[in-house]
């Protein structure tokens, strides 16, 4: 709870502080294409800082990693790292500067592309955003989310054939997260001041919901969530 109240505080008085220099930031359209292009990479290590704005992830990649950035805030423009270190690509890509304001006229949008063909380990913060993160078709190993303030969509309504663990931080917003229904789900949820919809699972107390597939299927999706403010829904795909 603490780090949400210092969310909400740091970005009203960041977008505060940000008002008068904002003139000093160039107001013409900054974007361009990114991209990490293949190599001998085994598997990727993806590690994603972002601030505020519009932000979706999504699969089909033709390189490691695609993507678009289009914002009016030089300064927000991300810098891009990326090694090879023992047939693991890391892959870093964070946003310049707080990216915590509250200003009219600022744009920053961001799309990117992840591979499906390797295993990915997805690290995801985010800031003051509205987030969607339409993850089918990449092939998760590990998918950790720190949302801040804002509303946030992850889809894994997949067929996944390994199983992986989930950590959600939920920070202020509402979050809604698509599961299958045909692939075993445990959901671990320590609820804050929040509130949680899970109708379609199974309760066993304590926090803990599975779906009817849950020790079923070969394959299982660990889901731990600390909901702080706001509301979470968890939906089982068709």
């Amino acid at each position: 709870m603490q780090k949400i109240l210092i969310i909400v505080l740091g970005a009203v008085l960041l977008g505060t502080a940000g008002i008068w220099t904002y003139d000093r930031l160039t107001k013409e359209k900054v974007s361009g294409a990114l991209s990490i292009k293949k190599d001998d990479a085994k598997s990727l290590d993806v590690d994603i800082d972002f601030g505020a704005g519009s932000f979706l992830i999504e699969g089909g990649a033709k390189e490691w990693v695609d993507g678009n950035i289009d914002t009016n805030i030089k300064k927000w423009y991300p810098s891009v790292t990326y090694k090879n270190k023992k047939d693991i690509g890391y892959v870093k890509i964070q946003q310049k500067g707080t990216g915590l304001s509250i200003l009219r006229k600022q744009r920053n949008n961001w799309k990117l592309q992840l591979t499906n063909e390797i295993p990915v380990r997805l690290d995801v913060e985010m800031g003051v955003s509205d987030s969607e993160l339409d993850l089918a078709g990449i092939r998760l190993s590990h998918l950790s989310v720190d949302a801040g303030v804002g509303d946030t969509i992850i889809n894994l309504d997949d067929d996944w054939q390994d199983s992986f663990d989930v950590e959600l931080d939920l920070g202020v917003g509402g979050a809604t997260i698509y599961l299958p229904k045909d692939i075993g789900v445990e959901l671990v949820v320590d609820k804050g001041v929040g509130s949680i919809e899970a109708k379609d699972f199974i309760s066993k107390g304590k926090g803990i919901y599975v779906n009817e597939a849950y020790g079923r299927s070969d394959t299982t999706i660990h889901v731990e969530v600390d909901v702080g403010v706001g509301g979470v829904k968890f939906l089982l795909g068709n």
